[in-house]
């Protein structure tokens, strides 16, 4: 909720591949009401949530984050099972890129400014980090929020020698103060910023601080989020994310001065970032319309979008951004390359898959090969863990089985009298079921069974010797 007077912050929903949608938020954002990044409190976020809001305070352009997050679905959709093939490794894939493009100073950029989710695997509990004392521990943090167990990954990385996962399994809206703090996610539901349906469906379900609404849009956008959909898609959701946040703005009576744009700075591409992108927002220069700067080729974007909202107003080309929607443009366009063409043909797809029996095996032995080379400085480490989280499960199953067999136990003492039949066909005595013992049941029959005793045909039952 925005709040004037009494100050504000932000929390971008963790989303996987869906943070197309949170670019697409933040660049209407850093247009039409730079006030509300500038001067915000605190930005909150996990997951992709928490890349957007590191990405925002490090002035990394948007063509870059854009080229790397096509880069690495590209990566993905050019296999033959996607993220699942061996051969990919999202969590070292999101460390490289990290590593890359962040800017060396990046801890005193962003430190007291953000809160980055995180879950304690030891516990399950949520855990907001905020102080950073280098680059590495920043790259630790946002690794940690953004790891998906056995789609990252089977071990889990660390922060401060501490194992976390995705921050969005306890907290996926991560905040302070909830009445002050906006809060955007590409799902349908109960947030400041995200996509609006109109429908009498009023049931929600809260999962990890997440209200979503129970319909099948969100069941499509669950699933975009862990396997990603084709490019243009992405653009889509983008430009979406910019509308939304356009909504937002006007609801609220902040959007009531020119469409403004950004200057940005010559020091952007430069590894050593000495101010926030923040810092140079300009109100001077104001947008055209997206119409005239779009090229024919271009258009494709922009029919996949009037499909998606209904009915359409050719207004909504006045409202999008120009930058934006041309750097969406450029960006798709250059992954559709010859070799890319040839590889969607039918015929080539089949004839891949027709080949994995023996593809397969090959790529999952070099990736193994690869990952053992990597993984031999910290294998004492991640053994030790691996050990410890194995007894702790043991543990855990031993616990419940023993709570259910004790749940079946009359206490000591109260042995129950029950009656017995014979069993012709063993010569065995069995107890008598309550109400079922037959007429030629002798009546010095009867028994007194005991906890030992049931627990005993207990295992005999299991055992099937009935």
């Amino acid at each position: 909720m925005y709040n004037s007077e009494s100050g504000w912050s932000l929390s971008f929903a963790g989303c996987g591949f869906l943070g197309f949608y949170h670019i697409g938020v933040s660049r209407c954002l850093m247009e039409r009401a730079p006030h509300l990044l500038r001067d915000a409190r605190t930005l909150f976020g996990a997951s992709a949530g928490a890349l957007n809001c590191v990405s925002i305070l490090c002035g990394i352009p948007l063509d870059i984050t854009l080229q790397v997050l096509m880069n690495m679905v590209q990566n993905i959709r050019r296999r033959n099972f996607g993220i699942l093939h061996p051969s990919f490794n999202l969590g070292k894939y999101v460390r490289k890129a990290l590593y890359e493009n962040l800017p060396a100073n990046v801890h005193t950029l962003i430190s007291g400014k953000i809160c980055i989710s995180l879950t304690r695997v030891s516990d399950g509990e949520n855990v907001l980090v905020s102080d950073f004392q280098s680059k590495d521990e920043v790259v630790d943090a946002l690794s940690c929020s953004c790891f998906i167990p056995f789609f990252s990954g089977l071990i889990p990385p660390s922060f401060r020698g501490v194992r976390y996962m995705d921050g969005g399994m306890s907290d996926n809206i991560p905040s302070m103060d909830a009445k002050t703090t906006i809060t955007v996610s590409p799902f349908y539901g109960e947030y400041d910023i995200c996509p609006k349906v109109k429908s009498t469906n009023f049931l929600h379900v809260n999962i990890s601080n997440n209200s979503l609404r129970l319909c099948l849009g969100n069941i499509y956008l669950l699933s975009t989020a862990l396997f990603p959909p084709d490019f243009k898609v992405l653009g889509e959701l983008c430009l979406r994310g910019y509308l939304d946040a356009f909504r937002f703005l006007e609801e609220n009576g902040i959007c009531d001065r020119p469409q403004p744009c950004l200057e940005l700075s010559s020091q952007e591409t430069e590894s050593e970032v000495s101010e926030p992108l923040l810092e140079n927002l300009s109100l001077e220069c104001p947008l055209g319309s997206v119409a005239s700067e779009m090229r024919l080729e271009e258009g494709e974007l922009l029919a996949h979008l009037r499909l998606s909202i209904l009915p359409w107003d050719d207004s909504i080309l006045e409202t999008l951004s120009p930058k934006l929607t041309l750097a969406l443009s450029e960006a798709i366009k250059h992954r559709g390359g010859y070799v890319s063409k040839i590889c969607n043909f039918l015929p080539v797809k089949i004839m891949s898959y027709m080949m994995l029996p023996w593809t397969l095996p090959v790529e999952s032995a070099i990736a193994i090969v690869q990952s053992l080379v990597t993984w031999l400085p910290n294998i004492p480490e991640d053994v030790q863990w691996l050990q410890w989280a194995t007894s702790k499960i043991c543990a855990r199953l031993v616990m419940c089985l023993l709570s259910t067999s004790r749940s079946q136990i009359p206490p000591s003492g109260q042995g129950v009298p029950i009656q017995t039949r014979h069993d012709w066909h063993s010569g065995l005595q069995l107890p008598c079921e309550p109400g079922h013992c037959p007429t030629d049941c002798p009546g010095e029959a009867k028994v007194e069974v005991t906890p030992q005793f049931i627990l005993k045909s207990d295992l005999t039952f299991l055992g099937k010797k009935v």
